[in-house]
Order: C-alpha cells, then structure tokens, then sequence
C-alpha cells in the first residue's frame, strides 16, 4: 500500500499500537478464515489489555484539554476528526465547520459594532 492511501492512526491507537499488532492485522485476509478469526481477537484482546494497561497509569494523557489554560474549540476538534472518516461523513463535517465558521464571522461583526 502506497503511503499516501494509509489512514492515519489516532492518537489512541498510536499510544497502543506497536508493529507487531499491525503486522498482525496485515496478515489477516492471507489467513484461513479460521486462522482470520483467532488472530483478529488476538490482536483486539491485546489491544484491550494495553488500553487497560495505559488508563491504569495516571501519567497517561493524550488530551488537549489536559493543557492548562486551554479553552476547547468545536472547529479544532471537527477538523482533526475529518481525517478519519469517510467521504459522506466529511461532507456532514465539513458542513458543521462552514456552520461553526459562519457563526464565528456573525459574532465577530456583532462585537466590532457594539
């Protein structure tokens, strides 16, 4: 597979993940179904224990809130999320942002004529 055509991990999965799971997932339509079956739930299982294994640890944090003096934005949150979903999605996400940004412009001009 091309690098461009691969979908980018989240930041979840980047923290959990490790190319031995990959490879394994890689491998999965080579596989017998049956074999298919047993090293896909292998491979969720460790997934699990290792997402139970990070949140187990209090140091681990992959928020952007976990910033102090941080204030969320819908805009910033929307776009990072786009990357991850598929063409109808993208078009409903891009159309929350145009509605966000809008938005935004209409507050902007209210201020400045207050």
């Amino acid at each position: 597979m091309a690098e461009d055509n691969q979908k980018n991990m989240t930041i979840l999965d980047e923290m959990i993940s490790d190319d031995g799971l990959q490879i394994m997932k890689a491998a999965l339509p080579y596989l017998a179904p049956s074999g298919q079956r047993f090293l896909s739930i292998f491979a969720k299982f460790s997934e699990l224990q290792k997402t139970m294994a990070l949140f187990q640890n209090s140091s681990a944090d992959m928020t952007i809130m976990s910033q102090e003096e941080y204030t969320p934005q819908p805009l910033e949150m929307l776009t990072d999320i786009r990357q991850y979903a598929t063409p109808r999605t993208k078009d409903t996400i891009d159309n929350l942002i145009n509605t966000f940004s809008m938005m935004q412009l209409i507050q902007m001009y209210q201020n400045n004529n207050d």
